[in-house]
């Protein structure tokens, strides 16, 4: 065996239980209380573990050099997602308004991670250089999104590879300058896919977004004849808006064509009694709501096929997509500057520069919708420093109070499909005095 070489290994064996009593959130549902809708029990037992091995080597060139390399398997259990709201006015329309479905759980996240790097020492410690590469190997990656007021976790299969280098030198006593920068190449695996809830239809001709009811928090989709039919039927008869919102919920939960399904209004009273509905266009070749029908012939819906994901929309292929959040380069830089200013207290000037690339806020990776610019940020620091423990700190961060976009998550479509967004910090001016013993 080779001197200083140093082999670690360690095990871990995780037995996780969960259990779960789904409560639908509820919306003008008259008499229902708060029932639940069903138990989801889970258990995972796992075995995860690392391996490093370390070694110090003797070179000429470097006062103290250690070559590692690592690999672990980690894992995160899956758990439950939330149940689709119920939604309704009256008791005995919540079947025709349609109750949203999510996926009942999500899978464990598991990794495989590889890592090697260097750590070195040069010139008597006035230079440090640390690089390593690395590269993950995820399977199950959970990512949530909002959906129905609510949020869930999806899980996708994805790989990350990057490198990074940190590098500190004192060219003068108190002077020292910092530099790190980094890379990060991320993919989501082939074969994956997601709906786009800002996409619904993902570029098909022949479909369109349709608006539930108020109180339903998902849109659905509709071939546009269908919606044209709707429109054309309830034209001039008052009832457009409240009849057509419920063609979601005929089509995808009830199962019916709307059109010849809606002329009845929330109490069961034909919406036609003292109103006047125009008459179904006799061309109306009529529409199959159903997802899955073995039977259905290959020009079904006009030649559209049939709806997709029980109308919640189609998939879209995310391979080769980038992972939220994640630049593929960034770069710091500061600078310290001690000097001593009596024989008790000593102050330091600071500085610091960061700057990361573009990225994306979601795995969809729409663009320019989901594309989040690069950024920079500069902050200066006056300290000083006493021998027995005192800390004055006069800062300012931001100082070209710039505002960038650092993140964003999109709302339920029954909100418009508003996106909240996280900002840098504005321009902030601070004083801070710490104590330590």
């Amino acid at each position: 065996m080779l001197p200083d070489l140093k082999l670690t290994g360690g095990l871990r064996w995780t037995d996780d239980q969960k259990h779960f009593v789904d409560i639908p959130s509820e919306l003008l549902v008259a008499g229902y209380g708060y029932a639940d809708s069903g138990i989801v029990d889970q258990n995972w037992q796992k075995i995860t573990g690392r391996f490093s091995a370390n070694w110090s080597p003797k070179l000429d060139f470097t006062d103290q050099t250690l070559l590692y390399g690592s690999y672990s398997r980690g894992y995160k259990a899956g758990g439950a997602n939330p149940p689709g709201a119920i939604l309704g006015l009256y008791n005995g329309a919540a079947g025709v308004n349609g109750i949203p479905t999510h996926p009942l759980t999500f899978d464990p996240e598991y990794i495989h991670a590889f890592e090697v790097g260097t750590k070195n020492t040069l010139l008597d410690g006035a230079i440090t250089f640390n690089a390593s590469a690395f590269y993950y190997d995820y399977k199950g990656y959970q990512i949530s999104e909002i959906v129905d007021r609510t949020s869930i976790n999806l899980n996708f299969d994805a790989h990350v590879k990057g490198a990074e280098v940190e590098a500190t030198y004192e060219p003068l006593p108190g002077l020292r300058f910092r530099f790190a920068g980094g890379y990060e190449h991320t993919r989501i695996n082939d074969g994956q896919s997601a709906i786009d809830l800002m996409d619904r239809t993902a570029g098909h001709a022949g479909w369109i977004v349709m608006r539930p009811w108020v109180q339903q928090s998902s849109n659905c989709i509709m071939p546009v004849y269908v919606a044209a039919a709707l429109a054309q039927v309830y034209a001039g008869s008052g009832e457009g808006d409240d009849e057509a919102t419920s063609a979601c919920g005929y089509a995808y939960s009830s199962h019916l064509d709307p059109v010849p399904s809606l002329p009845y209004d929330y109490s069961g009273h034909p919406t036609n009694s003292g109103r006047a509905l125009a008459p179904i266009p006799a061309d109306y070749p009529g529409f199959d709501p159903l997802s899955v029908d073995p039977n259905a012939p290959a020009n079904v819906n006009e030649g559209l096929g049939l709806a997709p994901n029980n109308g919640a929309g189609f998939s879209k292929d995310l391979g080769g997509n980038e992972l939220p959040n994640a630049p593929p380069f960034t770069v710091s830089f500061s600078a310290d500057y001690t000097i001593p200013v009596t024989s008790d207290w000593a102050a330091t000037f600071h500085t610091d520069y960061y700057w990361q690339d573009y990225s994306w806020a979601r795995v969809f990776n729409d663009n320019p919708y989901d594309r989040l610019r690069g950024y920079t940020n500069i902050n200066l620091a006056l300290i000083l420093t006493s021998q027995n423990g005192w800390q004055v700190m006069g800062y300012v961060k931001n100082i070209f109070d710039v505002t960038d976009i650092t993140g964003t998550f999109l709302n339920s479509d029954d909100s418009g499909l508003t996106t909240n967004i996280f900002l840098t910090d504005p321009r902030l001016f601070g004083v801070r005095v710490t104590k330590s013993w």
